[in-house]
């Protein structure tokens, strides 16, 4: 009795090593694109909430700005007072040299 039974032959076998190569190929892009995809949501939601703290803080410092320091219009006020007495200083002392 002879055996029927065919092994593949040179070009099955190759066919046969090419779809796997590219079915692999294609698992792993697939696994690739998926994981980048993660990260990038991952990446985005703690860009996210980085601004959030950042904005918070900011909101802070405008708060105590606003409460722990002088308007502007005071600042103004302040800055020509300086300068008046700085202008009657120096009047004085060259009142003095001459």
């Amino acid at each position: 009795m002879k055996n029927n039974v065919k092994f593949l032959g040179k070009r099955e076998l190759l066919q046969f090593a090419v779809a796997f190569l590219v079915t692999v190929c294609g698992v792993l892009a697939a696994y690739y694109t998926t994981i980048g995809g993660i990260r990038l949501d991952l990446a985005n939601k703690a860009e996210a909430a980085n601004v959030d703290q950042l904005d918070k803080r900011l909101s802070n410092i405008e708060v105590l700005l606003n409460s722990k320091f002088i308007t502007k219009e005071e600042f103004f006020e302040f800055r020509e007072q300086i300068n008046t007495r700085l202008m009657k200083i120096e009047y004085q002392t060259r009142k003095g040299e001459w």
